[in-house]
């Protein structure tokens, strides 16, 4: 098992986790997968490269096991 910081707080994971990165629209609006990766180092090239504009917002997030963990949030 691997650990990378992010934010200030570790996250573990292992060979088979996905990294997603989702955008959704407005304050009630559903997140949909832009970017599904391996590793958080991608993961997070990609999270960072994503401009959003005025009433988006996105996601990152870490599915282990079928459970998902959101990692980082950032609205505008």
């Amino acid at each position: 098992m691997k650990t990378v910081n992010i934010d200030g707080k570790d996250w573990s994971y292992k060979a088979g986790d996905l990294w997603k990165v989702e955008v959704g629209k407005g304050e009630k609006g559903a997140y949909h997968s832009r970017y599904t990766l391996d590793t958080p180092h991608q993961a997070m090239f990609y999270f960072n490269g994503i401009n959003i504009g005025r009433g988006f917002k996105k996601r990152l997030s870490l599915v282990q096991s079928g459970k998902k963990v959101i990692v980082a949030k950032v609205t505008s």
